[in-house]
């Protein structure tokens, strides 16, 4: 049996139940009559079934009023099948995804602003940055396919950090340029176009060597891993002066006035000592050219690379590669100081095995402008590796040379792209 209260016009509550429907009651406080009813709140209500056929329900018995209110309230709720109550049913349904997504997209960007630190900083100092200098960076990109899409559709408000963790993936980490400087005019003064390109041998750039050199119309060219018949290849080739040794092979449309090779006596002594066969290749040569602005200072080099430290830090051997690591800085140390043997307006060009993120780049190289940093548009890969992309052959110059433009020359039979850049050494 259902109880429940009446309330007279004074404020007076009184407590009954159905046996008393209908009588009359004398109020004791004011003495008005007061007709017991049933509250609306026990009244039958209808709802209507899964088929839509109206049918009514008793509410529950037993409950106080505000209780069962607020039942009631729940029964309609339950039965409304609006759009906005199925959108609200869907919004608590994802809320668990959503503060996943939440949670992914700021973790990503606290990821690219870490990586970016690490290769910046340790790059080179300590081997877990070693290897993200060294490896595929694009892969760093790889969560925004699935982050992007889930953002624009649920949680457009996260597009924010994700499309700033994308912008730290594309510059700092894999290095993108816009080339902005190429606005300004350049310089007047003496143009020069040089061409680096580690040819890998040179196979199949042999045979197309005359017709490659028509395409790049180059003034000087720096070859390295120059084979045999490359090397055979540039001795044939008419208008040009050439030079080669140890690999390195020089073609020029400038007379050379003198070639200069740096002394290996160190980096063969630091071979013997460690015991281990990977003694640097250290391979540079300082050359003189006479240009119409007189001699010039151009130097092809060729140092070591970071794979023979991988290869022991895949068997395990993570000594290996930081002893891998210290012969690459002693080595580019070495070919720095052969190049300011020579004072004045020089060129320094060449596979540097060391991308500019490098500390060995940076302490050794990085006071010298880098023709690509300056000028270059995109990222400038220039060694291709299976799914390593990476930017490590150079044109550096020094005092006058100012750098006008930068292009990617194509494929050619090599795992490097040549390198291709206008210079212009300024009137004094």
């Amino acid at each position: 049996m259902a109880t429940f209260s009446v309330t007279c016009r004074c404020g007076e509550r009184y407590h009954t139940d159905d046996r008393q429907v209908g009588r009359q009651l004398s109020c004791r406080r004011c003495g008005h009559a007061l007709t017991i009813a049933r509250p609306p709140e026990f009244e039958r209500v209808p709802v209507r079934d899964a088929g839509g056929k109206t049918r009514r329900r008793r509410h529950r018995r037993g409950l106080r009023p505000r209780a069962a209110r607020w039942v009631d309230s729940i029964t309609r709720a339950r039965s409304s099948f609006t759009r906005q109550g199925m959108r609200t049913a869907a919004l608590r349904a994802i809320r668990g995804p959503w503060r996943v997504l939440h949670l992914a997209a700021w973790l990503y960007l606290a990821a690219t602003v870490v990586i970016a630190i690490l290769m910046w900083g340790e790059g080179d100092h300590w081997w877990t940055a070693t290897v993200l200098l060294f490896m595929g960076r694009w892969v760093f990109l790889l969560p925004l396919v699935l982050l992007l899409p889930l953002a624009l559709v649920w949680k457009r408000r996260l597009l924010l950090p994700l499309a700033l963790g994308g912008l730290i993936v594309l510059g700092p980490v894999m290095g993108g340029r816009v080339g902005w400087r190429r606005l300004i005019p350049p310089p007047d003064g003496m143009p020069l176009r040089v061409v680096t390109f580690n040819a890998d041998g040179g196979a199949m750039l042999a045979p197309l060597l005359p017709f490659v050199l028509d395409e790049w119309q180059a003034d000087v060219v720096l070859l390295q891993e120059c084979g045999e018949a490359l090397t055979a290849a540039s001795e044939r080739v008419d208008g040009w002066h050439w030079h080669h040794t140890q690999g390195l092979c020089l073609l020029t449309r400038l007379p050379i006035l003198s070639a200069d090779q740096m002394d290996r006596s160190a980096l063969e002594r630091l071979k013997q000592v460690q015991g281990l066969g990977i003694g640097g290749a250290g391979y540079v040569v300082r050359y003189s050219l006479q240009s119409a602005r007189g001699p010039i200072s151009v130097t092809n080099l060729h140092l070591e690379t970071p794979r023979k430290g991988f290869e022991g830090f895949a068997a395990g051997d993570v000594a290996r590669l930081r002893e891998n690591t210290e012969l690459r800085a002693i080595e580019s140390d070495l070919a720095r100081r052969w190049v300011d043997v020579v004072h004045g307006p020089a060129i320094v060009a060449g596979d540097f095995n060391t991308p500019i993120e490098s500390r060995i780049f940076r302490e050794h190289w990085g006071d010298l402008d880098d023709a690509f940093s300056r000028v270059g548009t995109g990222f400038g890969m220039t060694k291709f590796n299976g799914w390593i992309r990476i930017r490590i052959d150079h044109v550096l110059t020094r005092d006058a040379w100012r750098a006008r433009t930068v292009a990617m020359g194509r494929d050619l039979g090599s795992d490097h792209r040549p390198l291709i850049v206008d210079l212009v050494l300024a009137a004094q």
